[in-house]
């Protein structure tokens, strides 16, 4: 586990009640998801009910698509194996497996023979409550709800005054303005959460540069030993070509389904919106261009089904269709090789070194010794395997969490200034202290050794060192 797996789980094991819980966490835009975290922790502070209701949430949505979606034996069992369904959404303990759960749950109701508004406002509404991913596709799939009702002949007088709309839509208006309060901090807080300042340039040029998105989450090939990377990084330019040229011949195959190129494109604008604020980016963060891709060949495949698609008797346009299902397959495939190649990675690389470095520590200190550490984000992690809190060196301050207020700091000290943070705890405490930094240090024989080092995959990795106490001291 890493540093966003375990922020919910030691802000939840370290505060005295949920109004203190709150304060913490009130601006990081995962109130739902967080509070769900909480009450796990309260009931089971062993953290294995956490990790079993992650697990399961994320095996309920593999079973609704392979249980509803009209998709072949073999490319349900790839979905369910590949990359994001399986690693990045189903063995990293976030938020996003409910994304996924939730997304699918949601075409399961729109492609049902039945209308029922009211069980489909209700899953949009959870799916607005878990982050801004979330947010992003529970809009798209309630235009397309709308539109798809609309299209299909559901909206007449009669359904109108159908107590389950209005009570469905006041459901939905409610979560999505909770759920947008929450999810933008004040400007002030802003960088502090990300690191760095969201972007102000030119809407276009970011929506532009968002562009090369896609073909990530459509292809994710990585680079080994590398999270969140691709082969095609070293050329964003063909990956915006690569990625507009793939969206077309999704939206070529899908187009006789109205609903089905509804989804997609507006889908499509409305992560990359979303995606071209933010000042970096990661893969996981792609996964929702994979959902909607699914999800909108779901709905094709339900309209083909049932007749209503739109004629057109282009040849090439039919040729598209003819070798949709064995593209996705082949596409699928993919996502299973690259999520062998990373739980493969895992026993070689781990994917954090917390837990390694934790073990070292527990080995060579005692259960009172001070662990001092920077950058923040590195004691995270540490402090839910030892169990304990741990003084971070950039707030000056013992702590087990990233507190986001105005004292955060977003870049790592200076070697001079954590040397002054050393001196004062040494000072404050007259002991041999454990100290944790990302990098190698020189140190003199009559200072400190080295302990040992951990790596992993993900920027957390550890060198462990143990300073020695000026003589004269106790």
């Amino acid at each position: 586990m890493w540093r966003d797996e375990w922020m919910p789980l030691v802000v939840s094991k370290h505060t005295s009640g949920y109004a203190e819980f709150f304060e913490h966490i009130k601006y990081i835009g995962r109130l739902a998801y967080f509070s769900f975290a909480w009450i796990l922790v309260q009931l089971d502070d062993s953290l294995l009910l956490f990790k079993f209701a992650i697990v399961l949430i994320s095996t309920i949505g593999v079973f609704l698509l392979c249980r509803y979606a009209p998709l072949s034996r073999l490319q349900k069992i790839l979905f369910s194996f590949g990359y994001f369904t399986l690693y990045e959404y189903g063995t990293i303990l976030r938020d996003y497996s409910v994304i996924l759960a939730l997304s699918i749950g949601c075409c399961v109701v729109l492609c049902s023979r039945k209308w029922r508004p009211l069980l489909f406002c209700v899953v949009v509404a959870l799916l607005f409550q878990t982050n801004p991913f979330g947010l992003a596709l529970g809009c798209a799939l309630a235009l397309t709800f709308a539109f798809d009702s609309w299209r299909n002949g559901r909206l007449t007088r009669s359904s109108l005054r159908d107590p389950q709309l209005w009570l469905g839509t006041a459901v939905v208006i409610v979560s999505f303005v909770a759920a947008v309060t929450t999810m933008i901090p004040p400007p002030e807080i802003t960088p502090i959460i990300l690191g760095q300042d969201l972007r102000t340039d030119s809407h276009l040029a970011r929506l532009g540069e968002s562009l090369a998105f896609p073909i990530r989450a459509w292809l994710p090939v990585p680079i080994f030993g590398r999270w969140n990377s691709q082969v095609l990084d070293p050329w964003p330019w063909l990956q915006v070509f690569l990625s507009i040229g793939v969206a077309a011949l999704i939206a070529c195959v899908i187009a006789t389904s109205r609903t089905a190129l509804f989804l997609f494109l507006i889908g499509l604008l409305g992560v990359g919106m979303l995606l071209c604020h933010l000042p970096w980016t990661a893969m996981r963060y792609h996964g929702p261009y994979f959902i909607l891709a699914v999800l909108s060949y779901w709905i094709y495949l339900r309209d083909s089904a049932m007749g209503r698609l739109a004629e057109d008797g282009a040849r090439w346009r039919e040729w598209l269709r003819a070798g949709a299902g064995s593209v996705l397959t082949a596409v699928l495939a993919v996502h299973v090789s690259v999520a062998a190649l990373l739980l493969a990675q895992e026993h070689l690389v781990p994917f954090s070194g917390s837990r390694d470095a934790a073990r070292i520590i527990s080995e060579t200190g005692g259960p009172d010794t001070v662990v001092v550490g920077d950058p923040d984000y590195l004691m995270i992690p540490l402090s839910g395997y030892l169990g304990r809190e741990v003084y971070i060196a950039s707030r000056g301050e013992m702590g087990s969490f990233t507190k986001v207020d105005a004292k955060r700091r977003g870049t790592p000290l200076s070697p001079q200034e954590l040397s002054q943070v050393v001196s004062d705890v040494m000072a404050k405490h007259q002991r041999d202290i454990i100290l944790v930094t990302p990098y190698e240090l020189s140190l003199p024989s009559s200072v400190g050794s080295l302990l040992g080092a951990a790596r992993g995959s993900t920027d957390e990795s550890y060198m462990i060192y143990k300073l020695f106490c000026p003589r004269g001291s106790p």
